[in-house]
């Protein structure tokens, strides 16, 4: 199943999981004292929690009752006392990616990272193990550990193809996101490059509602891709790569009948 990637407060307009427009001037944040029983909060529970705050962060901001620089600092304020109120030896395998998505959304990276290789370690399914890598790579190179997302990221490439949505939606929108200007660019342009490959060999049910969604939205995602991938090898000074990948990306495109 595909999992679409999460940017940054600057764009809130834009993006599904940050705060946008909308709501009451009367709207109040959830207390992150309020559950009597948080330490046996499920990570399910604990991200609908988060998803609550964000929308009522929205409502504020969305009325001027706040700037964007506060609704960010209130939303990762009340996520992380929501976290310093659960005892993180107690969390089941099983919710390990979820705290790491608490934790990330809390801005606290380190900790993400810390869940996100747990996860990785105790995933049951390709499943789980492809999304939890993916996220974990881009932890790494949100830290600056580009080398290392770089790496995780091609781990995935062996996913059998019916597994292989994720990796060129993550690798696109999330791990080159937080890795480009690190001085890793021309790197990040061939794993964005190998990651196109990966999306072409992934198959899907052409008859199903996601299959069908998958196949409708991939000219358009390969189309961002290679453009992404021309532009860092340009930024990396590779002018010839940068040419190369347009004309790769051209040639695609007119596969697909966009061109």
């Amino acid at each position: 199943m595909m999992r679409v990637a999460i940017s940054l407060w600057p764009k809130l307009a834009a993006l599904a999981l940050v705060v946008g427009l909308g709501g009451c001037q009367t709207a109040t944040l959830p207390d992150p004292n309020e559950p009597a029983d948080t330490q046996a909060m499920s990570g399910e529970v604990l991200l609908r929690n988060i998803n609550e705050l964000r929308k009522t962060v929205e409502e504020r901001l969305a009325q001027g009752d706040i700037t964007p620089p506060e609704a960010e600092r209130l939303f990762q304020d009340r996520v992380q006392a929501m976290l310093a109120a659960v005892d993180l030896q107690k969390v089941p395998e099983r919710e390990f990616w979820k705290y790491g998505d608490a934790f990330r959304q809390g801005d606290d990276w380190e900790k993400a990272r810390e869940f996100y290789e747990r996860a990785v370690k105790v995933a049951e399914t390709d499943d789980r193990r492809i999304n939890d890598t993916l996220r974990l790579a881009r932890a790494e190179a949100h830290l600056g550990n580009v080398d290392r997302a770089i790496e995780l990221s091609r781990s995935t490439f062996d996913a059998p193809p019916q597994e292989k949505a994720p990796i060129l939606m993550a690798v696109l929108y999330e791990v080159v996101p937080s890795g480009e200007g690190k001085d890793k660019d021309a790197q990040l342009a061939r794993l964005l490059r190998d990651a196109i490959g990966q999306h072409m060999a992934t198959t899907v049910d052409p008859d199903s509602a996601p299959g069908k969604a998958f196949l409708l939205a991939r000219p358009r995602h390969v189309e961002n891709a290679w453009g992404t991938v021309a532009r860092l090898f340009a930024k990396a000074g590779d002018q010839e790569a940068a040419r190369q990948a347009v004309l790769d990306g051209q040639r695609m495109l007119r596969s697909f009948g966009q061109m």
